[in-house]
């Protein structure tokens, strides 16, 4: 036995699949595109009587016939004259003749107020309709059985799957085969007439979309079947008309245009510069509703820009960024960059351990993709002479505002409405220093197509795409692009004509609570091996001096009379911190995961060499701490002379835990038969520069790890007197070269959201600069033929 559909389902789908009736109508114009209509798509309103009128008639009448009871006859006249009257008062006046006099004679008509309640229903249901009209390829009597009686039909879905998978151009925008549903959101009533060229007559169909309400009856009990209709215009006709009656919507000229504003002025792509685009015209009682095309003259007072491609090249994935900016209010002049990333580059940015698990294959699969984005300073807009008066463009850059998204040029909804935020602009915005990037400000464009990118499409109810990695790739990259590159870009430029200003407090939320986490965790395994308390209370003596030596550099630090070195060393501390604090955290909790998983009988020596690891952990966290004793040697950071040599080790050797828990192998090399290279500097600075470049190896060897299981990571230094005091290499996946300057810049980043912050690079360069050196990265291409990955480390001779 199988399963048996009630008819009452039929209405749920509609109900459920068609949001909204913008949405109804795109559905039928899409119809009419697939079919391949050359003349575009006519849709008429002919209103005689809004819906909310109707309502409110239907309504006077019921309280009327509560009166009549006992009454007069001529008691009961009179109120079937104002109710008459009141319905004919409502007839709108430039309805079409015949429709409003159909309206008129059956009002006028009724004897009775029941009989006026009656003759008013079926009035209405006929003479109010919306019809859309096409000469697309049409249906023939075995097409509207087959498949249009077929609610999802597989027809459109086979050629569409057919075509995904060769060369030939997709051939439909729909293919679910439901949208035809989207009629009863309209009204309860139907009428196909269609008829294909070879067809003599047209094809009638007749659906009372009412019959469905039936609790009792299943779909199969609905009878319904197509008939022959009258003879064609000319013998090569071909298209289809779909009136729509029962109407179940008010409707007006001021709704239907703002529907035009709002909707249909976004059907096809508004960006596109093809002059002939798919034809709509609208008519609401015979006078045209005016469906406004984008200006482009609006583009052209972007304050700034961001265009790009995400291509998929011999199966690896690119993405190319091309930044533009005006005149922010700074008096800067135009500036522009491109920005390149690659397989390893993106596969970072979308790396973000427990928030965003995106497989690296859907940075393939996603397929290639455009964007357009316009950005606008809204008080800065001025009247233009070509254009109008500032309130004109402030209203035309509003109209048009939103980032939205096109398949082979037509709207995938509600991408870019002014109730959506897909890209969590607005949000961002909300708590964003610098510039403020909501989505009014922006007027944009996302291209996809059906053949190129498969794995995004519509959800059934056309409420968006489907949830999937490719649709979680595609959001991602777009938000790196607006909430990272573009909005770091405009800081920049406003920071290098105002003032620069580096703010710690974020950081310092992080460390805090990093603490926090920590400390929690070792009070609770005191609490549950009180036979460990001494090791314990061990561990928060540490754990306490670590706390001191943070606040005695910030201190140090805040004492700094130079704004900018103060800020950029409170960074540096601040980065260095919260490295040492994750780490911290992870240890305890990474011990308190192993006693919880362990077996009882196992518990008494585990427990104890545990501690001892986590004890040893620490005290190496700790002796990375004492680096910072030269942050805070004076308040003015005065020059001392030390073995750079040394140094190093030391630096590296506060990492031995972390490296071996990361299986990273490391050497040092010292040229020549030196084994001392003395320096005159601030020595903390150097341990910044240090501290900096390792934590980057040690991220992008962990990344590069993940992709190949048998990759053996390694970081080598190699120093010298002269001419390069440091080299510093790791065979991680490197960097790509259009970002060698990129990557010292305040806030680049490509790491995962998490551990997106771009001030490493930036501090280790400006402690570099303060002695007067150099930090870059070697044009030498290891292991890597297309990616650099060795830093450089210069300081002049009197430095040495």
């Amino acid at each position: 036995m199988a399963f048996r559909v009630a008819a009452r389902t039929v209405l749920e789908l509609g109900a459920e699949l068609i949001s909204s009736d913008a949405v109804a109508i795109y559905e039928l114009v899409k119809n009419a595109i697939d079919a391949g209509s050359s003349d575009g798509v006519a849709i008429e309103f002919g209103i005689v009587l809004r819906h909310s009128d109707y309502v409110d008639a239907l309504s006077r009448i019921d309280l009327a016939l509560t009166q009549t009871d006992g009454r007069e006859r001529t008691e009961r006249e009179r109120l079937l004259a104002e109710a008459q009257a009141a319905v004919l008062e409502q007839l709108l006046p430039d309805a079409p003749r015949d429709a409003r006099k159909a309206m008129t004679e059956a009002v006028e008509g009724a004897e009775s107020l029941k009989g006026l309640r009656l003759a008013l229903s079926e009035a209405y249901k006929d003479n109010n309709w919306i019809e859309f009209r096409d000469t697309g390829r049409g249906m023939s009597r075995q097409d509207l059985l087959n498949e249009y009686l077929v609610i999802g039909t597989p027809s459109r879905k086979r050629a569409v799957e057919a075509a995904v998978g060769s060369d030939r151009e997709v051939p439909y925008l729909g293919e679910k085969g439901v949208g035809r549903l989207s009629v009863m959101r309209l009204g309860s009533g139907l009428h196909v007439r269609t008829a294909t060229s070879s067809d003599r007559r047209f094809n009638i169909l007749d659906i009372n979309w009412s019959d469905f309400e039936d609790l009792d009856k299943l779909v199969g009990d609905i009878a319904i079947a197509p008939a022959t209709g009258s003879a064609k215009p000319t013998a090569d006709f071909s298209g289809t008309t779909i009136r729509v009656t029962d109407l179940q919507a008010s409707w007006s000229p001021g709704r239907i245009q703002e529907i035009a504003i709002t909707e249909l002025a976004r059907l096809s792509d508004p960006f596109s510069r093809a002059k002939r685009r798919f034809r709509l015209l609208v008519l609401f009682n015979g006078v045209r509703v005016d469906i406004p095309r984008l200006d482009r003259a609006i583009l052209d007072l972007a304050h700034a820009t961001a265009k790009g491609q995400y291509e998929i090249i011999d199966g690896r994935p690119q993405l190319t960024i091309d930044l533009w900016s005006g005149d922010l209010g700074k008096g800067n002049p135009p500036e522009e960059k491109r920005i390149f990333l690659e397989r390893v580059d993106l596969r970072s940015l979308l790396s973000d351990p427990g928030r965003l698990e995106i497989p690296s294959s859907a940075l393939t699969s996603v397929g290639p993709f455009s964007f357009e984005l316009y950005w606008y300073n809204r008080k800065n807009l001025r009247s233009v002479d070509s254009i109008g008066d500032r309130q004109r463009i402030l209203r035309l850059q509003q109209l048009w505002s939103g980032i939205m998204l096109f398949r082979n040029g037509y709207r995938v909804f509600p991408y870019g409405d002014e109730a959506d935020d897909w890209l969590g602009l607005d949000r961002r915005a909300l708590g964003a220093g610098g510039y403020k990037l909501n989505k009014l400000q922006f007027i944009g464009r996302v291209g996809i197509g059906r053949a190129e990118n498969p794995r995004l499409v519509d959800q059934t109810n056309r409420e968006g795409l489907k949830d999937c990695d490719e649709k979680q790739v595609l959001m991602e990259v777009l938000k790196f692009v607006i909430h990272n590159r573009l909005k770091h870009f405009l800081d920049d430029i406003e920071k290098r004509h105002t003032h620069v200003e580096l703010d710690f407090d974020e950081t310092e939320k992080r460390i805090k609570n990093l603490e926090r986490r920590a400390q929690s965790t070792i009070r609770e395994l005191e609490r549950r091996h009180s036979t460990a308390r001494p090791q314990l209370r061990e561990l928060l003596e540490l754990f306490e001096e670590m706390r001191v030596y943070f606040s005695s550099a910030k201190d140090r630090a805040e004492e700094i009379e130079d704004e900018r070195d103060r800020m950029i060393q409170l960074a540096g501390v601040g980065l260095m911190l919260e490295v040492v604090a994750h780490e911290l955290a992870r240890s305890t909790e990474h011990t308190m995961r192993i006693i919880d998983d362990a077996s009882p009988e196992d518990l008494p020596s585990a427990v104890a060499s545990l501690f001892s690891t986590l004890r040893d952990e620490i005290k190496t966290m700790n002796k990375r701490l004492r680096v910072l004793d030269p942050l805070s040697i004076t308040a003015r950071q005065r020059k001392e002379t030390f073995d750079f040599v040394e140094l190093v080790r030391e630096v590296l050797e506060g990492h031995a835990a972390q490296f071996r828990r990361h299986g990273i192998m490391t050497d040092i090399t010292v040229s020549g038969s030196r084994k001392t290279i003395n320096i005159h500097g601030v020595r903390g600075m150097f341990v910044q520069i240090l501290e900096n470049l390792i934590q980057n190896s040690v991220y992008w060897l962990d990344l590069r790890g993940e992709d190949e299981d048998d990759f053996k990571p390694r970081i080598e230094v190699t120093l010298a007197a002269t001419p390069h005091l440091m080299e510093f290499f790791d065979n991680g996946p490197g960097v790509q070269p259009s970002l060698r300057d990129e990557v010292f810049k305040a806030f680049f980043s490509t790491k995962g959201k998490s551990r997106r912050q771009g001030l490493g690079l930036y501090i280790a360069r400006d402690c570099a600069a303060h002695h007067d050196g150099q930090l870059y990265l070697s044009d030498e291409r290891r292991p890597h033929k297309t990616r650099l990955n060795t830093f450089v480390l210069e300081i002049p001779k009197g430095d040495e």
